[in-house]
């Protein structure tokens, strides 16, 4: 059985998508850093220091993974027809929705500047949502 080459939007789609998820496990991974450095200091609710570290863990871990894809992704070029990178980018793009709103709704009181993390977050959701679907559509295409 002979593997044909990925068509150029296909390798498109996947440089896009590797650079998306570098760009977005990296504002993941330093947005829980930063709410690790400023958050616990700025607050002295007890509450306010829950939330924040609970938040900087979940981006931080969110952030890994996201970032752990994007490694095993590039790593598998040999292997055309990914099935669930689409899917893992939709994901992703939801949770950094999710995460960029509650940035802009306030939810970690203390962090400096959440409405540009949040916005950046949003941003790249909006990206990581519109590649995970537009890799969707175009591997169900070549089935």
């Amino acid at each position: 059985m002979e593997i044909s080459p990925p068509s150029p939007s296909r390798r498109t789609l996947r440089r896009f998508s590797i650079v998306l998820g570098t760009v977005g496990g990296a504002l993941d991974l330093g947005v829980g850093l930063l709410i690790l450095a400023t958050g616990p200091m700025a607050s002295s609710a007890a509450m306010g220091v829950t939330v924040a570290y609970l938040g900087a863990t979940l981006l931080l871990l969110l952030g890994g993974v996201i970032l752990g894809s994007t490694v095993q992704m590039i790593g598998s070029r040999k292997t055309p027809r990914r099935r669930s990178e689409g899917f893992l980018m939709f994901v992703y793009g939801v949770l950094m929705l999710v995460a960029g709103a509650t940035m802009i709704g306030r939810l970690f009181p203390t962090m400096q500047a959440p409405d540009v993390s949040g916005g950046a977050m949003i941003g790249v959701g909006v990206a990581m949502l519109y590649l995970g679907a537009t890799m969707r559509r175009v591997h169900m295409s070549f089935r």
